[in-house]
């Protein structure tokens, strides 16, 4: 739009403004201004005395001759004639003043015109003081802008003009405030329309606008603009996270490409960039025809919209492989053929509105959870049986199709789900008890037909290998019918070793195997299998074939079991025979492999077809058979082959029948995730698993994939690694957990604590627990046997799992089981467990409930003669190898721990700084003489147990505890090198110990740091020069120590109560909590203490800090945490020293954000005496020798003495310290900004913020619930901030503010957001309590701001029937302070205020 011309040569006020007409409008005439701007042209209207108002503004401001405007006329100013003339002379009247003031139009002139509207300076003038009153609360609260495409259009244009930002002369209109306003907001919305704007001609459709000046715009919605007359696209999209366009664009490329014909060159060349940040595109409501290639410029677009549109078929879809939300709803779609090769692993799919009659082209979308086909032309029930067979879906819309119009239609519907009818939500309703009774007796019925259909056919027992004609039905052919009475156990034809239970007796090989025992546990143990709970098969002699060989003497793969059922009990129970589970078991070592040429070959025929050319199909790299679990189902368990190709994973699970490949079982895909999607993988300890989770599906799209064993899992892991480098979108790296992870990190601080010698993880297998079925994690240590739940699986978390649910930060993993290897070992015995059909949940969701496949498993059992008690130990492994390894490496572990030398303690280096680690001087002799017993106990145990036979009937399985010594560790320092504390006087002594003792914080101390608080001032020195401060710290002096609350940079949601100990080199910030630090972790030798000899292990647990980060930091047997200094703030380190309000706290600010820490003292004496001993501090470390300085400095200090250190900032009041650190302290800009947060919050008139006054401010604590009134560490901190009418609770972001210099941009939450505020008027009464001083209750009426009367009812009347106003609800607020005289300030404020408003004492309680 063009602007107002100043160039008076060629300005021509004729064309520029003039009245074209007038009307009455009652009783006064109204005349029509017609304003032209350039093309385009507005008109206003106004009275006569609008003119002259507008007259006596423009004679007083613009000195123009007052006769200028014709004179009024009270009589016969109605007449046609009148009126002509008078048109006229204002319209003269008008041109002569704009012809004057055409280099700069007077603000009343151009209200009067309605620039503000139409004109460029006028609407950019308007935005800028719409900014100026609002921007700062819309960027902070985060709302959205909206604006309309002739305002950005104004904006473009008027920066194009060689003006200063702010002609008018008024500050608030500096178009200043819009540049940086629009270089900070993150939610822009340009709403425009197709109607001309106001009385102009002005159509913001054909509007151009720039948006490169939008630095950090991450949401953008744009409606009824054309997108080819939007310019910046390239600017945004660097930070865009979403964006909506409507009514705007024919094509995709339009946006995404603007004027270029095409956005790769024809070498291949990207000429645009990606969108990389791109997740959520809305093209909904436009004319769009077909999708181009252009949306391969959006890979990590995860949610897409093209509703509303004219689309009709799908194309170049399959680039977004991040897609889980598609919406194609009223488009013109009439079929969608094979739509699983256009499209990536989607949840969600909307299909509404179209023309679709068939639902075939979605039979094969494994991982759709919600699909919407509602208002379609889906007419056959059979093409609905096409969606119900996907696994994962949940909700399912049919409506206003004519197949909803169909008898019984939604019984019908639910039937086809089979068992996970219940969870399926179909048309917004999920179903009803009655349509479920319904289902179950379809479902019956069917299923009674099908078995009715089976016993017809013949039945003969055949292996898999044998030859039979094509399509003849498998099953009959592999298994007799397991309903039949005259066999309780059924086995394979030709099997050697095998007789009837009834004509065998049990045998038991039970052997006390002696830690001596040398060679293989598979050579020395009897294989034995176990058919019932009375009676077991016979012990397979020597000379007589193996298991395997048994179960496959022709050389076939599916060894084929019957699980023994007792028919009795089904039948007294009510269950028929022919609901008993026909069970597969299938030997995980003989199935074929990525090796098998042949079979390779045909399982890419299988997954890829055979018609698909050489170079499109991709090659399979690595085929593992393997038991998956799911995240979203962990109680199930899938027996699958993982196929592993060049771009995807495909994960086939077992089904009972013939694939076609001899001596394969039937495979299903069951879950396909390409490598692009993988957000993280992940290898288990000794590669027993791995972990992979897709990006953005949840945890449905997590799964642990089992390997048979660590050889074919790392086989496996290193091809998948190898593939996830390689990926198109960059490399991918592999969590690599095989020794180094946080549980093997805990089993190694376990053992080290204990005095074991460790750290090395010897085998590792996933395994099921005897018994319960229940998977767990088997992990042999140097040390110990370790049986643990299947949590740890899963841990670390996957990452979908922060936005879903409240998940603890510390690992925590839960030992089933624990054992010693040196622990006496008897009742071996290896065999499969046929005793009674095993449990799998939900298997009816993946198998048939009646044919189930699965691995066949590898038991051992043995029995651990503990101090308690013969403790059972039974699994179940995946595979003979697994089962094998693992009791070879025990072997080699027992053996190894006998022949271990015995344990002499060492002596000490000359000159080392060994910890005395050996026993206390306190320790008695008898302690000491106990602990030999023991020592001497664990070396002939294996001896002593030889002769010892323990008969263990029922096994059973508990969890052992940690047999650790009772050996209770004093914190005390370790004083094995010579401390120099000769700078200890007794003035220092008594004031470490005043300090250390002097702890008046609103949360408890820990019992572990409650035992510094007990320390006189030369033990709190030894301790800090032995365990906390650096290595080789010579002339090192601690001179004060405080207790606060420290809150990091990097977590402002984190509190840690620390010890804060300054010397005269650093601050060392103290505490029992573990933090993370970013600094690289010293190793041992740099502490003053060091690892024992593996010659003392058994003598004495270790109190050695397990992160090796600082000095000897000690633990107690209950708890691992340990006072440890977890960040030394060196003073050469200090870059700026900020005081919060009222001394409440202090930051420290280092050179980056992870030496950045803010010291919540909550208290005003406590942080003045913190400042001046920081400052005194700062001045030892300045004249410090050690300290490199130049004469120059020395020069400038000597001369800088003499003048001013202090200024005025922007932040407040800074001091800057002869070392160069400033020291800043709020003023009142500070106060005003708070100030104005709560006025603005409380929308107060101007008159009522200008006498606002902040009286007090106080950090402290409050409870956000009823609950947490009494639990002071449940309680939030807060700030309290007191003004001369109101008490507000805020929640503050004290170590973010004020921004320091190395930050980059805003932080992600405000300064300050007000939680509650409440009239110092409406309060009632204050309660205190005896039993905590710090804590007070404020108890208000929860009075609304207007109180309607009801002036009909006599409120003073005295009969009862009539009652008067009712008492208001009342509020409390319980708050803890942590300082008393803060508490006596507040009450102090509190009552004179009180008193000023009623006249009257505040009352308070005391309880």
């Amino acid at each position: 739009m063009a602007h107002f011309g100043k160039d008076l040569d060629h300005f021509s006020s004729s064309r520029t403004v003039r009245i074209k007409g007038s009307e009455t409008v009652e009783s006064h005439t109204v005349y029509t201004v017609e304003v032209s701007v350039g093309s385009y042209t507005w008109t206003v209207k106004h009275r006569y005395n609008d003119f002259l108002i507008l007259h006596e503004k423009l004679v007083s401001i613009c000195k123009i001759d007052k006769t200028l405007l014709p004179p009024k006329k009270l009589f016969g100013n109605q007449s046609e004639g009148f009126i002509k003339k008078r048109q006229a002379e204002l319209e003269a009247y008008l041109q002569t003043v704009l012809y004057y003031v055409a280099h700069k139009v007077p603000p009343v002139l151009a209200t009067f015109l309605e620039f503000n509207r139409y004109e460029i300076h006028g609407i950019t003038q308007g935005m800028a003081e719409d900014l100026y009153n609002r921007g700062d609360v819309l960027l902070q609260s985060r709302e959205m802008y909206e604006v309309t495409p002739l305002q950005l259009y104004s904006l473009t244009e008027r920066l194009k003009l060689p003006e200063p930002t702010c002609d008018s002369g008024d500050v608030k209109k500096d178009i200043g405030h819009i540049l940086d306003f629009i270089t900070r907001v993150k939610y822009l919305k340009v709403f425009g329309s197709t109607d001309p704007v106001g009385t102009s001609n002005i159509d913001m459709s054909q509007l151009k606008f720039d948006l490169s000046l939008f630095k950090s715009l991450q949401f953008l919605e744009v409606s009824f603009s054309i997108a080819l007359q939007i310019s910046g696209i390239e600017t945004i999209k660097q930070t865009m996270d979403r964006i909506t366009l409507h009514y705007c664009v024919s094509k995709i490329r339009d946006i995404l490409l603007q004027d270029l014909p095409q956005w790769k060159a024809d070498d291949g060349t990207l000429l645009v960039s990606y969108w990389d940040k791109l997740s959520e595109a809305d093209f909904s409501h436009n004319t769009i025809t077909d999708i181009d290639d252009s949306v391969q410029l959006m890979p990590r677009v995860e949610v897409l919209n093209l509703s509303h549109n004219h689309i009709k078929s799908i194309q170049h879809l399959n680039w977004l492989s991040r897609l889980t939300f598609l919406d194609l709803s009223y488009n013109t779609f009439r079929s969608l053929d094979a739509l699983h090769t256009k499209i990536g692993n989607l949840k969600t799919l909307i299909l509404a509105g179209n023309k679709l009659d068939s639902l075939q082209g979605l039979s094969k979308l494994f991982s759709l959870e919600n699909l919407d086909v509602s208002h379609n032309e889906i007419s056959q029930m059979t093409e609905v049986l096409h969606v119900c067979k996907l696994p994962c879906l949940e909700e399912l819309h049919m409506n206003n199709n004519p197949v909803t119009t169909v008898l019984d239609y939604r019984t019908k519907v639910l039937s086809m789900f089979m068992d996970r009818a219940s969870e399926v939500i179909l048309d917004d309703h999920k179903p009803s008890q009655q349509e479920l009774d319904t289902v179950a007796v379809l479902q019956a019925i069917q299923k009674s037909k099908e078995n009715k259909d089976k016993s017809r056919k013949p039945i003969t027992r055949k292996s898999i290998s044998d030859d039979r004609p094509t399509g003849s039905p498998v099953l009959p052919e592999l298994y007799e019918e397991q309903g039949s009475p005259q066999a309780s156990f059924t086995g394979i034809e030709g099997s050697q070793g095998y007789t009837s239970p009834a004509n065998s007796q049990p045998q038991n090989s039970t052997e006390d195997l002696s830690p001596t025992s040398s060679g293989s546990w598979s050579q020395s143990l009897v294989f034995l299998q176990q058919a019932g709970p009375e009676t077991k098969a016979p012990v397979e002699t020597q000379g007589s074939k193996s298991y395997d060989e048994n179960m496959g003497s022709d050389d076939t793969v599916l060894s084929q079991k019957l699980e023994t059922v007792v028919l009795e009990r089904r039948r007294s129970r009510g269950h028929s025979d022919e609901n008993v589970p026909v069970i597969t078991y299938v030997n995980i070592a003989k199935l074929p492999n990525h090796r098998n040429s042949e079979f390779v070959t045909w399982l890419q025929t299988r997954l890829f077809g055979s018609d698909m050319d050489d170079q499109v199909m991709e090659q399979l790299v690595n085929v593992m058979w393997c038991n998956v679990i799911q995240y979203s189902k962990q109680d199930d368990t899938i027996s699958c082959c993982a196929v592993l190709t060049e771009r995807r994973l495909f994960l086939l699970r077992l089904k009972h029948g013939s694939c076609g490949f001899s001596g394969v079982p039937d495979l299903e895909t069951f879950y396909i995730m390409p490598l692009n999607n993988v957000q993280q993988a992940l290898s288990g300890p000794c590669y027993c698993y791995i972990r992979l989770e897709e990006s953005f599906v949840g945890p449905s799209g997590t799964f642990v994939l089992e390997a048979a064993d660590s050889d074919v899992g790392k086989e496996f892991t290193d091809d998948l690694q190898t593939r996830l480098h390689s990926s198109d979108l960059g490399s991918i790296d592999m969590v690599n957990c095989s020794q180094n992870s946080d549980m093997s990190k805990q089993i190694f601080s376990e053992e080290d604590d204990e005095g074991l010698c460790t750290g090395r993880v010897v085998v590792s297998s996933v395994v099921s627990v005897g018994g319960t079925e229940e998977l767990a994690l088997l992990l042999l240590s140097e040390n110990k046997v370790y049986l643990i739940h299947r949590d740890c699986l899963f841990w670390p978390r996957p990452t979908c799992i922060d936005k879903l649910e409240d998940i603890k930060s510390k690992p925590h993993f839960n030992y089933l089981q624990q054992h010693s290897v040196m622990t006496n070992i008897s009742e071996i015995k290896i065999g499969v467990s046929v005793q009674s059909v095993r449990k799998h949940r939900r298997t009816s969701s993946f198998q048939s409930k009646n044919f189930l496949v699965f691995f066949e498993p590898f038991d051992v059992s043995m029995v651990f003669h503990e101090l308690i008690g013969a403790v059972g130990f039974q699994v179940c492994f995946l595979s003979q190898k697994a089962r094998d390894s693992f009791l070879d490496q025990l072997t080699i572990m027992r053996s190894e721990h006998t022949h271990r030398m015995s344990p002499t303690i060492r002596e000490e280096p000359e000159g080392g700084n060994e910890s005395s680690d050996s026993l206390d001087a306190s320790t008695d002799d008898a302690t000491k003489s106990k602990l030999q017993e023991q020592v001497s106990g664990f070396e002939s145990s294996g001896e002593d147990t030889q002769n010892t036979e323990i008969e263990v009937r029922h096994l059973r399985s508990k969890t052992i505890a940690n047999m650790t010594l009772n050996t209770k560790v004093a914190l005390t320092p370790h004083m094995s090198m010579k401390l120099d504390l000769n700078y200890l006087t007794p003035e220092l002594q008594t004031q470490l110990e005043s300090c250390i003792r002097s702890h008046n914080l609103v949360k408890t101390l820990s019992p572990k740091l409650l035992l510094l608080t007990e320390m006189k001032g030369e033990e709190l020195a030894k301790f800090f020069h032995s365990d906390i401060a650096l290595v080789n710290s010579e002339a090192e002096q601690l001179h004060y120590v405080l207790w606060v609350v420290v809150v990091p940079y990097k977590d402002p949601h984190q509190e840690i109560i620390s010890c804060v100990m300054m010397s005269s080199r650093a601050m060392y910030f103290v505490s029992d909590r573990v933090v993370k630090s970013p600094l690289v972790e010293r190793q041992a030798w740099m502490t003053h203490a060091r690892h024992k000899s593996d010659s003392v292990i058994g003598l004495q647990r270790k109190q050695v800090d397990k992160h090796h980060s600082s000095g000897i930091l000690h633990s107690s047997q209950k708890d691992s945490t340990i006072i440890r200094c977890y960040h030394v703030f060196h003073y050469s380190e200090l870059r700026q020293v900020n005081v919060g309000l009222f001394d409440q706290c202090v930051r420290l600010t280092g050179n980056d954000c992870n030496s950045t820490y803010t010291l919540l003292s909550r208290d005003g004496l406590i942080t003045e005496r913190f400042m001046r001993q920081l400052t005194t501090m700062l001045t030892i470390f300045m004249s410090s020798p050690m300290v490199d300085r130049s004469p120059a400095d020395v020069e400038q200090d000597f001369y800088r003495a003499f003048n001013k250190r202090t200024k005025t900032t922007l932040e407040g009041m800074e001091y800057l310290h002869p070392s160069k650190v400033p020291f800043i302290y709020p003023g009142e800009d500070t106060m005003s900004d708070l100030l104005y947060i709560i006025t603005d919050r409380l929308r107060l008139p101007l008159l009522a913020r200008r006498k606002a006054d902040i009286l007090m401010y106080i950090l402290c604590y409050v409870a956000t619930s009823e609950n947490q009134c009494g639990a002071v560490e449940s309680m939030e901190p807060r700030s309290l901030v007191l003004t001369n009418d109101y008490l507000c609770l805020m929640h503050e972001d004290v170590a973010s503010y004020p921004l320091p210099e190395f930050a980059r941009g805003l932080p992600n939450t405000a300064r300050y957001h007000i939680t509650d505020i409440r009239k110092v008027d409406s309060l009632k009464r204050v309660l205190f309590f005896r039993d905590n001083s710090q804590k007070l209750t404020l108890i208000f009426s929860d009075e609304a701001e207007e109180i309607v009367v009801d002036t009909s009812v006599e409120h003073f009347s005295a009969d009862d029937k009539t009652g008067g106003r009712q008492s208001l609800p009342e509020v409390g607020m319980t708050v803890l302070v942590q300082c008393e005289r803060d508490i006596n300030k507040v009450m102090l404020l509190l009552k004179n205020q009180w008193r000023d408003l009623h006249g009257d004492e505040l009352e308070i309680h005391i309880l």
